[in-house]
C-alpha cells in the first residue's frame, strides 16, 4: 500500500509538469545477463546454466529541479516462476547547485560498489559482488536523503540518509526500527574516488533481514531477538586507461543481550589490467571474518580468491569468465566448505 501511494505521487508529478516535456527527457533502458557455473568440491561436480536478473531502468526530468529514477528487476523464484522487484524508486529535488533532497527507495550509500553500480551486471568489474553483501551490507533503504555531488576543486560529495531498518527495505516508519547512514567522498582526479561512511540501526527481530541475504549460514534456529548494529566502511576506487583498482573495507559490531558485543570485518580487493580497448585481465581477493559472538551473521571465516577475463564486444555487451577458490570455515559446525567455481557470464544492455 505504501509503495502504491509513493508511485501515485510520482505519477502526479509527471502529469502536473507537462506530459510532452517529461516524455522528451525520459530515458528508458533494459539490461540483463545469463550465467553458466560449475562448482567443484571434494565429492561432487555440478554445472548449471541460468537466466540471470533482467532489468528495466527509467531516468527522467520533470524540469531543471525535479527528476525521477526507477529500477525494476525480474528474477527467477522457482521453476517456471518469476518475481518482480522494485529495486529503486526515488524523486530528487535539486534545490541549490549540486545539493539535493531525495525521497524514495535507494541503494544505501555505504560504499563505492553499492553507490555506483546498480543491478545491471554489464557495469560490474567482476561477475560477483563482494561477499560482505551477503552478510551485512544493507543493499536498499527507503527514506529521506540529503545529497551533494561534485562540490569544489576535489569534487566533494556527501550523503545523509534517514530510513527504515534492515528488517524492511521498503518501509520507513518514523520512530520504529530506523537507520541512519552518513557518507562522504572525494574525486581528486579523473577515474578516482575515495570515501568513508557510517551506518547504524537497531532491530527488534534480527532474523528478519529483508535488506540483504544471509548467505549460506545453514543455521536451523536463527536468532530472532533484538540487536544493535553499527558499521563503518572505507572505499578506494581508481579506473584508469590501463589499471583498475577497487578496495572495499567494512567493519561492524553487533550487540545483543544474549552474547554481548561481536566484532566483524571484511575486505575486498579487485585489480584489473586493461590490455587494450576490449580486453581486461583481473584478479580479486575477498576476506570475511565473523566473530563467534555474532548473532546477526554467525561465526565464519571466508577467504575467496579469483582470477578472470573480460571481453567487451561493445559498451552494451560483454563476456566475463572467472575461476574462484573458496576457503570457508564455519565456526559453529567446525567444518570447512572448500570449493572451486568456474563462472561465465554474458551481460548486455539496450
Amino acid at each position: 500500500m505504501k509503495q502504491l501511494i509513493l508511485i501515485s505521487l510520482l505519477l502526479f508529478f509527471y502529469w502536473s509538469n507537462g506530459f510532452s516535456q517529461i516524455i522528451n527527457s525520459t530515458k528508458l533502458q533494459a539490461f540483463g545477463h545469463t550465467d553458466f557455473e560449475t562448482v567443484i568440491t571434494d565429492d561432487t561436480i555440478a554445472s548449471e546454466f541460468s537466466l540471470g536478473e533482467q532489468e528495466l531502468f527509467i531516468n527522467g526530468k520533470f524540469n531543471n529541479e525535479f527528476s525521477f529514477l526507477g529500477e525494476i528487476t525480474l528474477n527467477q523464484s522457482s521453476h517456471g516462476s518469476y518475481r518482480v522487484n522494485l529495486e529503486r524508486l526515488r524523486l530528487k529535488y535539486n534545490y541549490f547547485k549540486n545539493n539535493s533532497i531525495l525521497l524514495g527507495k535507494y541503494h544505501t550509500p555505504v560504499n563505492y560498489w553499492n553507490d555506483v553500480y546498480f543491478h545491471a551486471r554489464l557495469f560490474f568489474p567482476t561477475i560477483d559482488r563482494p561477499s560482505m553483501f551477503k552478510y551485512w551490507i544493507p543493499v536498499h533503504t527507503t527514506g529521506l536523503r540529503f545529497q551533494g555531488q561534485n562540490i569544489g576543486k576535489y569534487n566533494f560529495g556527501y550523503d545523509v540518509l534517514f530510513g527504515g531498518g534492515m528488517s524492511s527495505e521498503d518501509v520507513f516508519e518514523l520512530f520504529n526500527e530506523n537507520s541512519v547512514t552518513a557518507a562522504v567522498h572525494w574525486k581528486p582526479i579523473d577515474g578516482m574516488r575515495v570515501g568513508i561512511s557510517g551506518y547504524m540501526t537497531s532491530m527488534s527481530d534480527a532474523s528478519n533481514m529483508a535488506a540483504h541475504s544471509h548467505g549460506d549460514m545453514h543455521m536451523e534456529n536463527p536468532y530472532d531477538g533484538p540487536l544493535d548494529f553499527r558499521m563503518m566502511n572505507a572505499s578506494f576506487a581508481y579506473f584508469g586507461d590501463k589499471w583498475e583498482v577497487l578496495n572495499e573495507f567494512s567493519y561492524n559490531n553487533t550487540n545483543t543481550d544474549t552474547l554481548g558485543q561481536a566484532h566483524n570485518f571484511s575486505n575486498y580487493l579487485y585489480l584489473g589490467r586493461r590490455m587494450n580497448e576490449k580486453n581486461v585481465l583481473f584478479a580479486s581477493n575477498d576476506i570475511l571474518v565473523v566473530d563467534q559472538n555474532d548473532l546477526h551473521s554467525y561465526e565464519r571465516t571466508l577467504f575467496k580468491y579469483a582470477i578472470g577475463y573480460k571481453y567487451e564486444y561493445s559498451p552494451q555487451l560483454n563476456l566475463k569468465a572467472q575461476i574462484e577458490y573458496y576457503d570457508n570455515q564455519i565456526g559453529h559446525h567446525d567444518a570447512n566448505e572448500n570449493k572451486f567455481e568456474i563462472k561465465v557470464q554474458l551481460s548486455y544492455g539496450l
